[in-house]
């Protein structure tokens, strides 16, 4: 009779075992779980947020296009002319005060270059590059991030708004504020040695040979988050007409 007791104290003590290592298992695979979607949350969270900054930068640079074309043609964000007085230059200002402005005629490329400086190919958001490719855009992002201290009549690059007047309140935070790093640069290019960025084939705009110019303007933001950079480039010609015939 005693050895049958020891014999059931043994098993309900086997049994308290079992089930303690099963509770222990359980926990640790509710543990794990616990995490993994913690994790997975997170990992979401994150997607979504870099999307969003993505779709916010992208739409800034949409924007400083339009501004750009606005400050070639000379003109605010209603279309009005910036200014009505024949001694300022389009958006820039008096002629008189030495900045940078589009040219109209190919007269205006010596004042410009000389305006510019030869050795910095661009100031104030206004480039006379010395070929179609020295102006990499990713790498004079890079120089915009590094430069943007610079004083506004020192700038390589301009601003949302800056020529154009146009509000500050743009509804994006990535063009306003003290923290925002968006430009636009334009590439003034006389059409003649602009083959590489178009050339005139049959019913394809040109520009008129009054205003023989293609501008390449460039656009770059830099997001909230350092990896959220966004570039977006397009060529503008405002006094463009229909070439009639392909040239042989």
């Amino acid at each position: 009779m005693k050895a049958v007791g020891r014999r059931t104290l043994t098993a309900q003590g086997d049994q308290n075992g079992i089930a303690l290592i099963v509770v222990m298992v359980a926990l640790v695979l509710s543990a794990l779980l616990a995490m993994s979607s913690a994790r997975m949350a997170w990992l979401n969270e994150k997607m979504v947020s870099s999307q969003s900054d993505h779709q916010r930068a992208f739409a800034a640079a949409e924007a400083l296009l339009k501004d750009a074309e606005n400050d070639i043609r000379g003109e605010s964000a209603d279309g009005e002319p910036c200014s009505t007085d024949p001694l300022d230059i389009g958006c820039r200002g008096p002629f008189a005060q030495g900045q940078p402005f589009f040219p109209v005629d190919l007269n205006d490329l010596d004042t410009l270059s000389q305006r510019i400086g030869v050795e910095q190919e661009c100031l104030q958001g206004i480039c006379l590059p010395t070929s179609l490719t020295s102006l990499p855009p990713k790498s004079f992002a890079t120089r915009l991030i590094q430069a943007s201290t610079a004083p506004p009549d020192q700038a390589l690059a301009a601003t949302y708004g800056q020529f154009t007047a146009t509000s500050a309140d743009s509804g994006n935070p990535l063009l306003s504020g003290s923290t925002a790093k968006a430009w636009y640069w334009v590439e003034v290019f006389h059409h003649d040695v602009a083959s590489g960025i178009a050339t005139p084939v049959w019913r394809q705009p040109t520009p008129d040979m009054t205003h023989p110019f293609i501008y390449r303007i460039n656009a770059f933001v830099q997001g909230h988050k350092p990896g959220t950079r966004v570039w977006l480039r397009a060529l503008f010609m405002p006094q463009a007409h229909q070439a009639h015939q392909a040239q042989e």
